[in-house]
């Protein structure tokens, strides 16, 4: 799926998300966001301890096949 069909799905999701509204919106634990989010997989902007993360960066990892597992 491309990157329009994703951001029409978040389209009232706010531009920033958090790392929980990341949980949230994935329906995975906060542990399992933060793992996400350390790893670089979603990138994220930390200022002093807070973290966010761009609504695009986590279009852009939706989209991209390589993050998705083979069955």
């Amino acid at each position: 799926m491309d990157e329009r069909y994703y951001l029409s799905m978040l389209k009232n999701e706010p531009a920033v998300l958090t790392v929980l509204d990341l949980s949230r919106i994935l329906r995975i634990g906060k542990n399992k966001a933060y793992e996400l989010v350390n790893s670089g997989k979603i990138s994220s902007i930390k200022i002093d301890r807070k973290i966010i993360i761009p609504k695009l960066r986590l279009v852009q990892f939706l989209s991209n096949e390589n993050n998705y597992q083979k069955l």
